[in-house]
């Protein structure tokens, strides 16, 4: 089910940027329900989370990471993958949602960087310290890469 041209007009600019099929149904879907029920609008903070979530999380192809270079036994590991084994190594510290996550592996040690929304209430330096615990611990374990540093930006309190 295509837009029509009235309703690509009505989506803000970043959700017309992509004329791929999901997108056209989805938007289609949303046009509908809207015309059903105004109240359906979501309020722009949440819109704007969502679609900065959307935007945070790479999507295959990436980088791979390289987690052995032996001649012979190359190990490399889809950025995406890397990058969910970090996620849910942050999020089960408890306590933070993880938005944006960025991974390097160059030199073959592991730099984690996440930026995490916080409960409110929590502690904030105690916070990242089991955030930063819990990656390092899974991360390494699991990738086999020894974790050089994990930068945790609380950026926001809910």
């Amino acid at each position: 089910m295509a837009l029509t041209p009235g309703e690509r007009d009505d989506l803000p600019d970043d959700e017309r940027d992509d004329d791929g099929p999901v997108l056209d149904l989805l938007a289609a879907a949303t046009a509908a329900a809207r015309r059903e029920d105004a109240a359906l609008v979501p309020p722009p903070a949440l819109l704007r989370r969502v679609m900065d979530a959307v935007r945070a999380d790479p999507r295959p192809p990436g980088t791979p990471v390289v987690l052995s270079a032996a001649p012979g036994a190359r190990v490399a590991v889809a950025e995406a993958a890397v990058l969910r084994v970090v996620r849910a190594a942050a999020e089960s510290a408890g306590d933070v949602r993880v938005g944006r996550c960025r991974v390097d592996a160059a030199g073959g040690v592991l730099r984690v960087s996440v930026a995490v929304t916080a409960r409110a209430g929590v502690p904030l330096p105690g916070l990242a310290d089991r955030v930063r615990a819990r990656v390092a611990a899974v991360a390494g374990a699991t990738l086999g890469l020894p974790v050089a540093a994990v930068d945790v930006e609380v950026e926001d309190v809910t």
